[in-house]
């Protein structure tokens, strides 16, 4: 079994960072040297230098993934629903611990027609995991608190779920058929199948 990683909680959903080193990318920058480009010269202009740095490595990992150039392309160019749905394809493949709480947690909700997730649900969920990993054994309370907050935020700029007081709704997305079309030409349609509660 892969264990889990508490990099998460450095590693929010960082969409329009992302889609501006995308769009560097469509117009023909090479990876590695946009990589060090914007760590030298903040092209995503963040007020400080080590915040920069702490980004650059998860928005350059998912940037890897989505390196294909129709998908790059759309993710930089398709309605801003579609896009974000792509960058979560690219957390879900770069973090199995989002990964996983949206296959075993959210998508049951989704199918079961719930219309929220508790912070039970994932005070369980995360119970169940730590249980499993040694990491997850090892981290801090704040560590601990600091990796839901963080799953919770990465749905919630993704639009998959929507605060209300201590519990989140559901907010089901409505998949366009490139984006499925898209996950299945990866052999990745099970993704789609979590995200969109597709049957």
């Amino acid at each position: 079994m892969v264990d889990y990683s508490a990099k998460t909680t450095g590693e929010n959903f960082l969409y329009n960072e992302t889609k501006t080193l995308a769009s560097y990318l469509l117009d023909g920058e090479d990876f590695d040297a946009l990589k060090k480009r914007n760590i030298d010269e903040n092209l995503i202009m963040y007020r400080k230098e080590k915040a920069i740095a702490r980004v650059n490595a998860p928005i350059f990992r998912r940037l890897a993934f989505l390196m294909e150039k129709d998908i790059l392309k759309d993710f930089v160019y398709e309605d801003i629903s579609t896009s974000k749905y792509i960058l979560l394809y690219a957390v879900m493949k770069t973090d199995n611990l989002v990964k996983d709480f949206i296959f075993e947690v959210y998508k049951k909700k989704v199918l079961e027609d719930l219309e929220y997730i508790e912070k039970k649900d994932m005070d369980d969920w995360y119970q169940e995991k730590m249980m499993m990993s040694e990491t997850l054994k090892n981290v801090t309370i704040a560590t601990e608190n600091k990796l839901k907050q963080v799953i919770f935020k990465i749905l919630q700029d993704a639009n998959l779920i929507k605060k209300e007081k201590n519990r989140f709704k559901i907010i089901k997305p409505s998949l366009k058929s490139t984006f499925v079309d898209l996950l299945d030409s990866k052999g990745d349609i099970n993704f789609a199948k979590a995200i969109g509660g597709l049957v």
